[in-house]
């Protein structure tokens, strides 16, 4: 079974992307902050990290970059879902690293679409 994390400090939405991931079959963790991602990611490393970009403690693409700079820890498909719809942000976070970056709203069409591509679906 596929492990993601979600990194989100709405409740609401890591569960509205929990029940949704779920339904792939992935087995979730919840993340409310930056720092807390990399724990989780430290201690059981996972396959998909879906994250937004305002974190507290530590902004989702500080937390792309500081994983994406420890090659000693398994490197995850790194998608943000965000409202973000800044042209320069989402090509930062693509030029960071990340794989992909979702646009809210979103629905559960357009997250099997995105794991399609990403082959993890």
């Amino acid at each position: 079974m596929l492990r993601c994390i979600i990194a989100d400090d709405s409740k609401i939405m890591r569960m509205l992307l929990r029940k949704i991931m779920e339904n792939f079959n992935f087995e979730v963790d919840e993340a409310e902050d930056g720092e807390e991602v990399i724990e989780l990611h430290a201690q059981t490393p996972a396959d998909l990290i879906i994250s937004d970009w305002n974190l507290s403690s530590m902004d989702g693409i500080d937390v792309l970059y500081k994983i994406r700079a420890d090659r000693k820890i398994k490197q995850p498909r790194f998608v943000f879902c965000s409202y973000v719809k800044d042209a320069e942000i989402i090509k930062q976070a693509l030029d960071g690293g990340a794989d992909d970056f979702i646009m809210r709203p979103f629905d559960e069409d357009i997250i099997a679409s995105k794991l399609a591509i990403m082959k993890l679906l």
